[in-house]
């Protein structure tokens, strides 16, 4: 007895015994699914999306330790919009709320109107004042300030739009990586305090990471909400059309309960968190959970009743068809998920752990407590008659008809099909733009557009500048290099404004000769910085250089969201920096910016790694367990078909690899082979017994056709329940994880059996003539 077939015998085995002590097998699944169930509470969704960035990366390293000399760099801004911003009652109500907020402990440091500092300058002196220490209500006071305000490159575009019609006020925030709860209240707090403003502004525009963060975690909670109940509706609905017998919906519902409960509650005990990443595995579990119990169910016929009138016999009879094709698929698709634990990104290989453990309990509960569940009805209310020509069996037959037709013309048109599909491949676009997370009419995304064109883009990102020694930054010749390289960065597309301490040098050296423009340059000499240094008294300068001058930035707030586009920006910036010389400093792209588009490019090399370990893993095992190198090689088409079509689509429309897009290829290929190793599995068996290749091909798409028609449909349901998220890429993931599973269906009913027909002339795939 080789391996292959000691596997099977101990499988055969296991149901045997199952069958005889079906009290034994239930109690003990029971038990089993108690443990976890009791742990299903203690899930609990995450509140921030902050989990999904890298730690360990370089860059990451060094923002890190950049925003410890800094400060946290996250802030969010509240604007709204008025025919004149400099009225006495504007003004004063931006004095009100900024006091307001002010007061939060959440908050870190706010920027207003109210409360900005301005240098008033004389001849040889300047002094630093608020910008407004009291609201006039003379209209000429009122318009010198807002001349005075436009004209000011520190406010303009920061917290007044170039037109005075649009006030701002920048909040930021404290990095508090422990309090999950922290951007909720925070924000909640502030909307409470905007919220008495209701009649005096139409609207408030709140916008920036914080907001965005906190409203994707807010949307997976809802998502989940959705979710659950209207799968387990659909799910009904399609067992029932399937099947049209109540007590076996019944069954699959509740073996449905039990995996789904079961996986929550591995997840409760391990501590892994409900994000917009694991939120997907819900719906897939409870999808995935059927395949099993659809497969056990269409090969429960009333003829096997004539040949085994004893019930628990019969049973035994139906699982031992199935037991072996169902591991491997369990298998197969465990080893999917598990591909994508070679991600460095932590919430991917969460969701790698969690869904193949999914996998475990559908096989377990599939085998072990749905049948102790069976034995308890009447066999002749539970197996089913199928008759030929009806209902499904007439579709699976004339699937039949037409490969056995037209199967050269179906192997040609696959060959123009996949190069074609190969072609868009090369057009899909590496691109993540949480801006573009949202639909068009959210207010996360109306707020964002707002802020973007009437004052500056809420993205960030920042140039830091290193010296080895002490008051480097007091030198107008390292002054000059932060200057030539703002200068460089404002003139890209996407970059909206930049602030520096050179800003700051600048404007106190206009101040200092008595606001002539002309003077509005960096000072002549090291000397007189130190002299304006010791005049300015203010910590708005502290944003820009630390206590000692040798480490400094540049702060650019981006309109450009898209990796790709953060990508580009990042690449012109370092290489200017190589182009020009820069003696004694050390200058680096830091930021938000670099965070992402750093995690951007670690997901996509991990998918593609991912992908080739899937496909390397399942295509040895598909060779293993057929035994036959030919038969194996020809696995591998219907499994990759519906993926290079996946992509191909993505390709041809303009959908982006992003975050949840990426995911697809390593889950896809797991859950495709399900359905191709059923059908080899029984075609292998007929070719063994003699049959014809064209009888053989039609008994098994008789015989599986009905499983793999009925489980694809009921995965494409557990998908399409994902197009009702609030996140458009998760909606993307459901579509096309749903046109996966239609096209892997055609893979192996129709591309498959073709290409099986092709070869029946020449020698067997099996080593026998046809």
């Amino acid at each position: 007895m080789d391996q292959s077939t000691g596997k099977m015998t101990f499988l055969h085995l296991i149901v045997e015994t199952v069958c005889k002590h079906p009290r034994i097998s239930l109690i003990a699944s029971l038990l089993f699914a108690a443990f976890f169930l009791a742990f299903a509470p203690l899930t609990k969704p995450l509140e921030n999306v902050d989990f999904f960035f890298l730690k360990d990366h370089p860059d990451v390293k060094f923002y890190d330790n950049f925003k410890e000399i800094f400060g946290n760099d996250e802030f969010f801004v509240i604007a709204f919009e008025k025919e004149d911003i400099f009225t006495h009652k504007n003004l004063a109500l931006i004095k009100d709320i900024s006091e307001q907020l002010e007061g939060l402990e959440e908050i870190r440091k706010i920027k207003s109107l109210a409360n900005v500092d301005d240098t008033i300058g004389e001849a040889d002196y300047f002094e630093l004042r608020k910008f407004i220490e009291e609201i006039p209500d003379s209209k000429n006071e009122l318009k010198r300030l807002k001349d005075q305000a436009v004209d000011n490159p520190l406010y303009v575009k920061n917290i007044i739009s170039p037109d005075a019609r649009t006030a701002a006020i920048l909040v930021q925030v404290y990095d508090r990586p422990d309090d999950e709860d922290y951007r909720k209240k925070l924000i909640e707090k502030v909307r409470r305090i905007l919220n008495n403003y209701q009649k005096e502004v139409d609207k408030f525009y709140l916008a920036g990471w914080t907001t965005t963060n906190l409203t994707m975690a807010q949307f997976m909670i809802k998502d989940m909400e959705t979710f659950v109940p209207i799968t387990y509706l659909t799910l009904t609905f399609i067992l029932l059309l399937f099947f049209r017998n109540i007590r076996l919906t019944l069954l699959a519902l509740a073996n449905i309960f039990l995996c789904t409960g079961s996986t929550m509650g591995l997840m409760g005990l391990t501590g892994i968190t409900l994000n917009s990443v694991t939120s997907i595995i819900t719906p897939l579990v409870m999808a995935l959970a059927l395949c099993d119990t659809v497969h056990i169910f269409s090969h429960m016929e009333k003829g096997i009743l004539e040949k085994y009138p004893d019930k628990q016999k019969a049973l035994a009879c139906v699982l031992k068809d199935v037991v072996s094709p169902c591991f491997l698929t369990t298998l197969t698709t465990a080893i999917g998920f598990l591909s994508l634990t070679v991600s460095e990104l932590r919430p991917i290989r969460e969701f790698a752990w969690i869904a193949s453990a999914g996998m475990v309990f559908e096989f377990i509960y599939s085998f072990f407590f749905l049948p102790p569940l069976i034995l308890l009805f009447a066999p002749e209310k539970i197996y089913q008659e199928h008759h030929a020509g009806k209902g499904m069996t007439g579709v699976l037959d004339r699937i039949n008809n037409l490969v056995q037709r037209h199967y050269r013309l179906i192997v040609i048109a696959s060959c123009i099909i996949i190069p074609t599909a190969c072609w868009f491949i090369s057009k899909i676009r590496v691109e993540t733009n949480p801006i573009e997370y949202f639909r068009k009419n959210s207010s996360v995304r109306n707020s964002i557009a707002f802020v973007d064109e009437r004052l500056s883009g809420v993205g960030s990102m920042d140039i830091s500048f290193k010296a080895k020694e002490k008051d480097a930054f007091k030198n107008p010749r390292n002054l000059k290099i932060i200057e030539e390289i703002q200068d460089y960065i404002k003139t890209l597309k996407g970059v909206d404004v930049t602030t520096s301490f050179v800003d700051f040098m600048k404007d106190m050296n206009e101040s200092f000769h008595d606001e002539d423009p002309e003077y509005y340059r960096i000072p002549e000499s090291r000397k007189l910085v130190s002299q304006y240094l010791l005049i300015y008294d203010s910590e708005d300068i502290d944003d820009f250089v630390n206590s000692t001058y040798d480490h400094a930035r540049i702060a650019a707030r981006l309109s450009e969201h898209g990796s790709a586009g953060q990508e580009r920006l990042i690449r012109k910036i370092r290489e200017h920096i190589e182009d020009m010389g820069h003696p004694g400093l050390d200058i680096r792209v830091t930021g938000w910016v670099i965070q992402n588009v750093v995690t951007i490019d670690t997901m996509v090399k991990g998918q593609v790694y991912s992908l080739s370990l899937a496909a390397g893993i399942i295509s040895i095992i598909m060779f293993f367990v057929l035994r036959s190198l030919a038969i194996g090689c020809l696995s591998l088409i219907p499994n990759f078909f519906p993926i290079i079509l996946n992509f191909g689509i993505m390709g041809a429309v303009g959908i982006p690899l992003n975050t949840a897009t990426a995911l697809i290829a390593a889950v896809a290929l797991g859950i495709a082979v399900d359905d191709t190793i059923h059908f080899l599995s029984e075609y292998k068996r007929k070719r063994e017994e003699g049959i014809s290749v064209p009888d053989s091909l039609k008994l098994v798409t008789s015989v599986k056709g009905r499983a793999i028609l009925s489980s694809s449909l009921i995965l494409c349901v557990g998908f399409g329940v994902l197009v009702l998220s609030r996140f458009v890429p998760t909606v993307q993931f459901g579509m096309l994880c749903a046109i996966i599973m239609i096209t892997a269906v055609i893979g192996d009913l129709v591309v498959l059996p073709s290409i099986l027909l092709l070869k029946r002339q020449s020698t067997s795939i099996l080593g026998r003539k046809q």
